[in-house]
């Protein structure tokens, strides 16, 4: 999973990366690190936890064409 993508299109859609540690469970160290590419891989409980986030905010499983911005 490109989790990278996922939360640059969260960022893009206006949330911090403390809205989206506290929205989704994840810590926001874990998602700076993801951003940043220092961490590729995480938990599953909170790959889940973020894709859950990705899918309340724009209704679908992962970033399309229409979503992505790397």
């Amino acid at each position: 999973m490109d989790w990278k993508n996922i939360i640059l299109s969260l960022v893009s859609h206006g949330l911090t990366q403390a809205q989206i540690a506290k929205e989704s469970g994840v810590s926001q160290p874990t998602i700076a690190g993801l951003l940043s590419g220092a961490q590729r891989d995480m938990r599953w409980e909170n790959g889940d936890r973020l894709l859950a986030l990705y899918r309340k905010v724009y209704g679908a499983d992962r970033p399309t064409k229409d979503t992505a911005h790397a």
